[in-house]
């Protein structure tokens, strides 16, 4: 009987050493399904930008140098236009706000493809009128090969001459798709193209905290 007593406390005791074994095991693996939950594959690639260098509103040389290291977000615009541009600055002006905490490590970049009416002092009152932070906000320009060439070699994106003035010179440039803003990260890579409306902000705003490590 003895034996039995002892038989049946080894049996006890092995049970309770299984069940607080599953018990450990489950908890050490709940961190881990957390961790795994939350990864996220990398932000895609969709091109690299070419060296470039553009004129901003101080009358400065400003391009891929002065953004080396630092994540920024790009859009394509003109001060005249009477159509999308006021809503993707809008927008881009919210951008600023929300990410004010990122301080120099999110830069925003709007290009005018409209250099002959866009000068410096232009693009000064342009941003002044819509509260841009010169620190973080910059507006640029320049010839239309530069134009072109960053458009399109860059940016993926086509630009059209509308009809000449005149004097028988380009006006402006057609931006040849819909609105919107580009997040480029600190080697020049584009990482991603957003709609300028609720949903296409807040993923901007989200994918931008990740490549900035916030």
């Amino acid at each position: 009987m003895a034996g039995s007593l002892g038989d049946r406390l080894l049996g006890v005791v092995a049970r309770h050493r299984l069940a607080a074994t599953l018990w450990l095991s489950l908890l050490l693996a709940v961190p881990a399904v957390v961790v795994l939950k939350h990864q996220r594959p990398p932000l895609p690639i969709y091109a690299r930008l070419p060296a470039w260098e553009l004129t901003d509103q101080d009358g400065h040389a400003f391009g891929a140098a002065q953004l080396r290291g630092r994540v920024w977000v790009a859009d394509f615009m003109f001060t005249s236009c009477p159509s999308i541009c006021p809503e993707l600055t809008r927008h881009l002006g919210a951008v600023q706000t929300r990410t004010a905490s990122l301080g120099d490590r999110l830069h925003i970049v709007s290009i005018s493809v409209d250099p002959v009416v866009d000068t410096p002092a232009r693009l000064t009152e342009y941003a002044h009128r819509h509260g841009a932070d010169p620190a973080r906000w910059h507006f640029v320009t320049g010839t239309a090969p530069a134009l072109q060439h960053l458009a399109a070699d860059g940016f993926r994106t086509a630009l059209g001459e509308v009809p000449t003035s005149a004097e028988g010179r380009p006006e402006t440039f057609n931006i040849l798709h819909s609105a919107r803003v580009m997040l480029i990260d600190g080697e020049g890579r584009m990482r991603g193209v957003y709609r300028t409306d609720g949903e296409g902000m807040s993923d901007l705003l989200r994918d931008a905290a990740r490549l900035t490590g916030r």
